[in-house]
């Protein structure tokens, strides 16, 4: 275990000994954090989208079976106007009609009831309808790069400011923990765990498979947005960093431990996802990225790698890490540094000690 992997506090973060603090997050620009990338980069991708016009995008069409091959396949869907107040996001339809004839595409029943053929579109500014993550576009339309660009992306400010806010609190006591780039693959990772328990239930749901109350009424088409679940996991990986750690609430305001709040947020989003909650979708990607970060805190060796691109020296060329004099500090002083921490709190170290420790740790993560 590498000083990277141990359980301390850094008293330019605060804390009293005995654990990781929440880390500090920066937004001046030579101190940009990944977390600081994260939330720059989501608002400003809310702001941009918001001023763009907004657009209608083909969604699912609803062909009846009864239909001749023949005249589905030169169907094209009527010019008509979108209908008044369609909120952003929502599905309407248009009616497919035959160019030959110009006539609505329909079929008819056995009892007289007419089944028209509709091509179904949705009104979205153009960031959230080109990135969202459905079963119909990130799936079956193959469009594979939505796993991830649905996580940069919200529905409203007050779903873009919850899920920054909880970055802003958490993320940076996990990039602290893992360092800058196995902290972006855990995040990136536990998103895309989001993304794909949401996509299993929408398959069940597509395959009539009966699903707990609005998990049943999930299409194709449904689209999931936002960046909940890589917070999900940010989160549950700090319960397992520091469990013990006391965190304030907002609603009620009374102090939890951080394994607590942790988990209970995973089952609140589990309770919501069986009783069927207005937002189930979410819960289930709420749930997947708590997966995700659950597994991935406990095996970081399977991050290495995920983000790399031939960027950065090699491990033979890699900087060793190097003590106050210049001497490669022995694990054995390492752990000698964190018994002591562990005894007395960081308060009782030298400076020369604090300078091994600080050194080894952010030397160690850069090579990690």
């Amino acid at each position: 275990m590498g000083i990277h992997d141990r359980d301390y506090y850094d008293d330019r973060r605060g804390g009293g000994g005995g654990g990781i603090g929440l880390g500090r997050v920066s937004f001046r620009p030579k101190q940009l954090s990944v977390t600081s990338w994260l939330i720059i980069i989501n608002v400003l991708v809310f702001v941009v989208d918001a001023r763009l016009p907004v657009v209608d995008i083909a969604d699912l069409s609803v062909i009846p079976e009864t239909i001749s091959a023949d005249v589905a396949a030169r169907a094209v869907p009527a010019d008509t106007p979108r209908p008044p107040n369609v909120p952003i996001g929502a599905s309407w339809p248009r009616p497919l009609v035959d160019p030959e004839t110009n006539q609505a595409i329909a079929a008819v029943g056995a009892d007289g009831t007419v089944y028209p053929a509709v091509q179904y579109y949705r009104s979205w500014h153009p960031l959230n309808g080109w990135g969202h993550f459905s079963l119909l576009k990130g799936f079956r339309a193959l469009e594979v790069w939505r796993v991830v660009t649905f996580q940069f992306l919200h529905a409203d400010i007050t779903h873009l400011f919850f899920n920054m806010f909880g970055l802003f609190i958490f993320g940076g006591m996990v990039e602290q923990y893992l360092g800058r780039k196995k902290y972006l693959s855990y995040y990136l990772i536990c998103g895309i765990g989001g993304g794909l328990l949401y996509l299993l239930f929408a398959g069940l749901s597509a395959l009539n498979v009966p699903l707990p109350g609005t998990l049943g009424m999930t299409t194709m088409g449904t689209p999931l947005i936002g960046a909940s679940a890589g917070v999900f996991g940010v989160i549950v990986a700090c319960a397992r960093i520091a469990p013990d750690m006391r965190v304030m609430l907002l609603f009620p305001p009374i102090p939890l431990k951080m394994s607590w709040l942790a988990y209970g947020y995973v089952a609140l989003a589990t309770f919501n996802l069986l009783r069927g909650g207005s937002n189930a979708g979410g819960d289930a990607a709420h749930l997947g990225g708590a997966i995700a970060g659950f597994y991935f805190i406990r095996n970081q060796h399977l991050l290495r790698g995920f983000l790399d691109f031939g960027i950065g020296p090699s491990p033979k060329n890699s900087r060793q890490p190097r003590g106050p004099r210049g001497k490669a500090p022995s694990q054995q002083d390492v752990d000698r540094i964190l018994a002591k921490v562990n005894e007395k709190g960081l308060h009782s170290l030298t400076s020369r000690e604090k300078k091994t420790l600080e050194r080894a740790s952010r030397d160690a993560r850069d090579s990690a």
